[in-house]
């Protein structure tokens, strides 16, 4: 299966052996060795012939020892976008809350006569219901739209990576027949 294809029927871009690999290396738990697919970079077995990821053949383009940096870069920057989404609607959350219990203070100060019971509400809505909304808009809300933010810019950043890749191995020159084997004039 085709790199792009993989992309349009849903697949990541990174595999998710790949995605574990690399965090890993990131914190230090595993070194950046090993054999990867040269087209995806997924952790290949000594023995696989294909990847098992995006089905380009071992033949056509050896593994590689250790993946680059580049795509060390690309899973940061996705990471990044993730956690700041994630983070933003969990303060979302949090703020939601305080403006509750803000309100509800006012209440019970202007409307109750400084009503303890109101209060104590008050409270609880700021420990509880902070805790809750920051749960619901960050943990839920906010982590499905920075999973597909953060997946459809990689998409974009990893196409671009390809093609700067692709024109750097084009570039490459390929080896010339050896002088010796070229026939040396008449006789």
């Amino acid at each position: 299966m085709s790199h792009e294809r993989a992309r349009a029927d849903g697949i990541p871009v990174f595999s998710p052996r790949l995605d574990e690999v690399m965090a890993s290396m990131l914190k230090g738990e595993a070194p950046n060795v090993g054999r990867f697919c040269a087209h995806c970079y997924t952790p290949l077995t000594k023995s696989a012939q294909t990847c098992p990821h995006c089905g380009f053949e071992t033949a056509a383009r050896p593994p590689l020892p250790k993946l680059p940096p580049e795509i060390f870069a690309l899973y940061r920057r996705m990471r990044r976008r993730e956690s700041l989404i994630v983070n933003s609607f969990a303060f979302a959350g949090l703020g939601i809350g305080l403006v509750l219990f803000v309100v509800l203070v006012a209440l019970a100060v202007y409307r109750f006569e400084q009503s303890w019971a109101m209060l104590a509400v008050a409270l609880a809505v700021l420990l509880v219901g902070g805790r809750v909304f920051a749960g619901i808009l960050g943990g839920w809300i906010g982590d499905q739209i920075g999973y597909d933010f953060a997946r459809k810019r990689l998409v974009a950043e990893w196409e671009e990576f390809e093609r700067q890749r692709d024109v750097r191995r084009d570039a490459i020159p390929k080896p010339t027949v050896a002088a010796a084997d070229e026939p040396t004039g008449t006789r």
